[in-house]
């Protein structure tokens, strides 16, 4: 009757009682389609979609829009996310109030709607770190938290066990853990053809070896936030529970208004928060949070207040480009430029120093004897402020697309030099203006590759 394994099926039997049919038939259906807003970059995109209850910026779509041919989509003015997964917003406005000095880590980051997720409730505070092993899949976190504007992000390609070189560095750490996926069933028929029991329990130890591997980077009194998209206790509550006696952790209460329903499954003194379809407007998603205790006390590494691989610059000219709001310290990496919150330059010493970085700060450009030539990380930033450094033009949706394919723009009455392209007033990056024409400066690898 349902195209889910039997084994599958019974245990859902067994594990919601009356609620399985309705949860079975419910697993049939059509997926729900979400995003998630920008605040960072506000436009009127969506603002009459239905809200999401557990994340103000999250909204309800009747359709799947076309991402690729909307500009505001390259632009990073909002991400197309499963509605369940944003309840990460509510958790981390619940349990943690932002600080200049706080440091997350999001371990299994790719393709980055988590990662979003931190980087728009921490507003530019702090220091971010998106980690994902697989080098594909980090090229695809890279483009996203890039496209976002997070100025206080670094981003990594590191094993779990890479983190333990950072004694009790981080006040958060994500865990979005690799799953049996069954809360995908009805979004992709491949979740459905990967499934197994065997697989499941096979994804239940990894998920243990993961937080072993990070728990040492937290800080005592220091928060896990441990989620996964699947319904399998075994992957969810019961792996919580004996992680948090096994190392003396307490599970936080998660209290959230009944009119959602989601479902509160009681683990210890505390409980997670479990999704199902035939309850609330979202996939399958299951989430907890543990609290390391303080009397856990750590070795912390000692290291200098230098960083060996990159040098402070002295030229603060570039200063006027960013928002004033935050104290800057600027690098020099070879003629590369790049800019991070001094409020937390000690932190990124010793995450330059332990880990594999891919990314980190704003780029601004590259300094050399032919003058300043910006780059794109700048143009995305949610810290740039132009300040007439730059002229801008406009583009109507044809010009738009015709830039994020990366093709050449006909002149427009402007400045030659470098010049800010926008659609809609949000920026889409930086061309070169020739007289005759606009060179593209677009990434080659961002580039639109459909027929329009």
């Amino acid at each position: 009757m349902y195209p889910f394994p039997e084994p599958f099926i019974k245990r859902i039997e067994l594990q919601l009682n009356d609620d399985a049919t309705a949860f079975l038939e419910a697993l049939c259906g059509s997926p729900v389609i979400s995003v998630r807003k920008n605040a960072q970059k506000p436009t009127e995109a969506w603002t009459d979609m239905e809200t999401v209850a557990w994340c103000a910026e999250g909204r309800y779509l009747s359709q799947k829009p076309v991402y690729t041919l909307d500009p505001l989509f390259h632009a990073g003015c909002y991400y197309p996310q499963e509605a369940s997964s944003m309840m990460l917003d509510w958790v981390l406005r619940s349990l943690n109030p932002v600080s200049e000095q706080l440091v997350v880590l999001d371990l299994c980051a790719a393709p980055g709607g988590k990662s979003t997720v931190i980087a728009s409730w921490l507003q530019g505070k702090g220091v971010l770190v998106c980690n994902e092993i697989v080098k594909s899949r980090s090229l695809i976190l890279l483009e996203n938290m890039i496209k976002w504007g997070t100025p206080n992000c670094v981003v990594t390609r590191n094993a779990p066990a890479d983190f333990t070189k950072l004694d009790a560095l981080f006040d958060i750490i994500v865990v979005d853990a690799p799953c049996s996926g069954e809360g995908l069933f009805r979004k992709d028929t491949r979740a459905i053809d990967g499934w197994s029991e065997a697989s499941a329990a096979g994804c239940a130890v990894r998920q243990r070896d993961i937080l072993d591997a990070v728990w040492a980077a937290l800080k005592p009194d220091g928060i896990v936030i441990y989620s996964t998209c699947t319904f399998n206790p075994t992957e969810n509550e019961k792996n919580i529970q004996d992680f948090a006696e096994h190392y003396n952790a307490e599970i936080l209460p998660l209290n959230i208004p009944e009119q959602w329903g989601v479902v509160a499954i009681d683990i210890g003194a505390g409980n997670g928060l479990s999704f199902y379809p035939h309850r609330t407007r979202g996939e399958g998603f299951f989430i907890a949070a543990i609290r390391k205790g303080r009397e856990e006390e750590s070795d912390k590494i000692k290291t200098s207040a230098k960083d060996r691989f990159i040098k402070v610059s002295r030229n603060n000219s570039f200063a006027s480009l960013l928002k004033p709001q935050t104290e800057w310290i600027f690098f020099e990496d070879k003629e590369s430029i790049r800019a991070f919150s001094a409020t937390c330059a000690k932190e990124l010493y010793r995450i330059r120093q332990s880990l594999n970085i891919l990314e980190y700060g704003i780029l601004l450009g590259e300094q050399s004897k032919k003058g300043f030539a910006p780059a794109h990380n700048l143009a995305m930033s949610t810290a740039f402020i132009n300040n007439s450094s730059f002229p801008e033009i406009e583009l109507e949706l044809p010009l738009a697309l015709k830039y994020l394919k990366g093709e050449t723009l006909p002149p427009f009455d402007s400045p030659k030099g470098f010049t800010v392209l926008k659609h809609k007033g949000v920026i889409l990056g930086f061309g070169k203006n020739a007289g005759t024409r606009i060179n593209n400066l677009y990434p080659d690898r961002w580039r639109i590759r459909m027929s329009i």
